[in-house]
């Protein structure tokens, strides 16, 4: 690199390494960032930028409202030059919805329910601005209803003295879309990583007649073989499996269907809402992922039946995989923030995760709690005098 190159978010700066994407470098000074797929897919990441160049390839796929506005995906993007990014604005994020029901016409008072096109992230409370027919006006909604429980959204309109109700609500159309603006937050909202989740969803009915006719494993063991190639090759897929090795996600993988088919106690990894409580996973993507295994167990001579019965077990856990935002770890009764960084003082020399140097005993360095990574002062820039902001 020529130059340095700094990124600037809030008190967070830092100097880019080559190589090193936007997300890596603001990580890895601490910045507060949310973030998951790291391949573009999910979102979580999005900033503004506020100076400086945007590649193009850094827009990919997102909204073009969002490009409109300086949007860009840090994990896509390679800095050109120095940048300084705001963080998102609710005004600027709009929501798809499917009217499923409108009630109360006529009083005042509307009670919306609506079904999201792609789920997002909203707490009781907050408000969404309902964009009419002919973008004229925006009705404020007040939502009511509990992200953690239910999957339907509810909202209540109330509508000023002798106003009209809105154009696009007005024939109460099951499946009408609707474009909502928001969630607006008057008040500071719990992480949603902070905030508590619903039960964790039970194990399935074992079907040990299939384990058998599956070859009493083998047939698993060799599909797994194939779909993992395929997963770890996987643009969109490999980026949740940074660390993890191939072999230890078909070994898990196994031991969790064989626990599933057979009702066996022979799996003794984290349940799959523990396991995926930081990925950012839409319905899309599980699909995605599901459409993968179904080719690969097709081209190992699967009928319709056994893919049914096998996929079966994989979606009676989509609720606990499924969602807006990262979920917290649960252990026992405690709930756990993993999305955070910490300080610590190293007890014994070590090497920097970003740049290869030794760091001396006796260091203080600084870390994310999920992704343990820490850096020796030069990487860590900024990282020293802001982490106590």
């Amino acid at each position: 690199m020529t130059q340095d190159l700094r990124l600037a978010l809030g008190t967070h700066v830092a100097v880019a390494h080559d190589g090193e994407t936007v997300l890596d470098a603001l990580l890895r000074v601490g910045a507060p960032l949310a973030f998951s797929c790291k391949s573009g897919v999910c979102h979580a990441c999005a900033l503004r930028c506020l100076g400086g160049e945007v590649p193009e390839a850094a827009q990919r796929g997102l909204p073009a409202h969002l490009a409109e506005r300086d949007y860009f995906l840090p994990c896509q993007c390679m800095p050109q030059t120095s940048m300084v990014l705001g963080p998102r604005r609710d005004e600027d994020q709009l929501q798809q919805c499917l009217l499923v029901s409108a009630g109360g016409h006529g009083s005042g008072v509307l009670t919306l329910e609506l079904e999201p096109v792609r789920a997002f992230e909203y707490s009781a409370g907050d408000r969404l601005l309902l964009i009419d027919a002919d973008a004229a006006r925006e009705w404020p909604l007040e939502l009511t209803s509990d992200p953690r429980a239910d999957y339907f959204i509810t909202a209540r309109l109330a509508l000023p003295a002798g106003a009209p109700e809105p154009a696009v609500l007005a024939a109460d159309g099951f499946g009408v879309e609707l474009k909502l603006r928001g969630p607006l937050r008057e008040r500071p909202s719990a992480r949603p990583s902070a905030c508590p989740v619903g039960p964790e969803i039970a194990w399935p009915t074992p079907d040990p007649a299939l384990w058998k006719l599956l070859g009493d494993g083998a047939t698993v063991r060799r599909v797994l073989d194939a779909f993992y190639l395929k997963v770890y090759a996987d643009a969109t897929l490999a980026p949740f499996f940074e660390g993890v090795t191939l072999t230890r996600s078909i070994e898990k993988q196994y031991s969790f269907l064989k626990a599933c088919i057979t009702g066996e106690k022979c799996y003794f990894g984290n349940r799959p809402r523990n396991a995926h409580h930081w990925m950012i996973i839409d319905d899309a993507l599980f699909d995605y992922r599901q459409a993968l295994m179904i080719a690969t167990l097709r081209e190992h001579g699967l009928d319709a039946d056994l893919i049914a019965r096998w996929t079966s077990f994989e979606e009676h856990f989509r609720a606990d995989i499924v969602k807006a935002a990262a979920w917290p770890r649960q252990v026992g009764d405690t709930l756990i923030d993993t999305e955070t960084f910490e300080r610590e003082t190293l007890l014994e020399a070590t090497l920097c995760d970003h740049c290869g140097d030794e760091i001396a005993a006796g260091t203080s360095v600084l870390y994310h709690r999920r992704l343990g990574r820490i850096g020796c002062e030069r990487c860590q820039g900024s990282a020293v005098a802001t982490a106590a902001a």
